[in-house]
């Protein structure tokens, strides 16, 4: 094993030596203190190996008995170093790439939060800053603990705060504190959509339309009672002003049921001939290499389809735990589009656009509204079938209004 590599920091050239007087050629190298190494006789000559500078001292003896020495192969540290000396630029590049990846994996290179719902992401970002948690920080330099303790100083609204960090990627995680949520129920009730108001049932405040009356949508239909006086309540602190933990007093709402009948209308168009584009089932699929923007497609670069949707996936390179490439593989998958001609005839149309209207129409109904009367109407279209579904439902209209 010690000679192999001896061998390899010396270095070997493999030759074959052609000539009529061989035996005189080797003994000559042999006074001039050449040594040979694994020397071969065969029908073409001698094949031996030499020092790297016993190779120039064979020119005498070459000369001196008219031999041709022709090298096979080369073999050892010296050539290596050779080759890579003259890619000098290539062997800088990638010791500048490997100091610079090395520097950088000690670095924050990007932070995220999650787990924030009513405090923001940028105060968040501000106030890790301003304790030192940064981008293009060096990692040993800041105590993530002490930042998560100070953010939950910082934020009232954050029952806890955990940075945690993943490589060059650094995470905030925040949990907020459960708030006591406000009823629900409070303030007047108003129509969720014109009707024909047909029955009110008040249980507490002022009724303000009666039977037999339009209303329009947002209309207040029953009026709150003034507000309800707790001896109980207590004023709010400023603290409690700044921590919007303060459960607020019972707010009086309006209660009752105010029923009628609500009109719904939708048109649809289904044409005799139409031409649609769907898949055919054919697939192509390429990859290749992202670098910050630009993209290099090894395979497929381009869709062999001439209507075609493509589907692109970005997978990041993970080296070893957290460490990940500036580097992202994409896989694209082309599918192929067709256009399909649909031919229908009269009855087909008027079906389609039927059922087209209808399912519009059921889509703004409200939930558990009874269904009084359905009338479909067949309007003139030329090139196709036109058809208005008209509902007359007996539902709800009284709603609480969107804060």
């Amino acid at each position: 094993m010690i000679a192999r590599f001896r061998e390899f920091l010396q270095g070997r050239v493999l030759f074959v030596a052609r000539g009529n007087q061989l035996p005189r050629f080797i003994n000559e190298g042999i006074r001039q203190g050449i040594v040979f190494y694994k020397t071969q006789r065969s029908e073409k000559g001698v094949r031996a190996q030499v020092k790297i500078q016993d190779f120039r001292r064979l020119k005498r003896p070459a000369r001196l008995t008219h031999t041709r020495v022709r090298i096979v192969a080369k073999y050892g540290w010296p050539f290596v170093a050779a080759r890579w000396w003259r890619r000098k630029f290539l062997l800088a590049g990638i010791m500048i790439i490997g100091v610079a990846l090395a520097v950088l994996s000690q670095m924050i290179l990007s932070i995220s939060v999650s787990g924030n719902t009513t405090i923001s992401s940028q105060e968040i970002f501000d106030s890790a800053e301003k304790h030192g948690l940064k981008t293009w920080t060096r990692q040993d330099s800041v105590d993530l603990n002490e930042v998560s303790k100070l953010l939950v100083e910082e934020f009232p609204d954050a029952a806890w705060v955990g940075i945690s960090k993943h490589g060059t990627r650094v995470e905030i995680k925040v949990v907020q504190k459960v708030r006591p949520q406000v009823p629900g129920e409070a303030g007047n009730l108003v129509a969720s959509k014109a009707g024909l108001v047909q029955q009110v049932m008040v249980i507490q405040g002022t009724p303000l339309v009666h039977e037999g009356e339009i209303v329009k949508p947002g209309q207040v239909l029953i009026q709150a009672p003034r507000a309800i006086h707790n001896p109980s309540a207590r004023p709010r602190t400023d603290r409690q002003l700044q921590q919007k933990d303060y459960i607020p007093e019972i707010v009086p709402a309006a209660k009752g049921f105010v029923r009628g009948r609500v009109w719904y209308s939708a048109e649809a168009v289904v044409p005799y001939d139409e031409e649609r584009i769907i898949e055919s089932g054919n697939v192509a699929k390429g990859w290749g290499i992202k670098f910050g923007a630009r993209v290099i497609m090894v395979t497929t670069p381009e869709s062999p389809f001439n209507l075609v949707k493509e589907e692109v996936q970005y997978h990041g390179v993970t080296l070893w735990r957290n460490w990940r490439l500036p580097v992202e593989i994409v896989s694209v998958q082309y599918n192929e589009l067709q256009k399909k001609q649909i031919e229908r005839n009269e009855m087909e149309a008027r079906q389609a656009a039927e059922e087209l209207a209808r399912a519009e129409v059921h889509e703004t109904i409200s939930p558990g509204a009874r269904i009084l009367e359905e009338k479909v109407r067949v309007l003139e279209q030329a090139d196709g079938e036109r058809v208005r579904i008209e509902v007359e439902s007996y539902e709800d209209l009284a709603v609480y209004p969107e804060e």
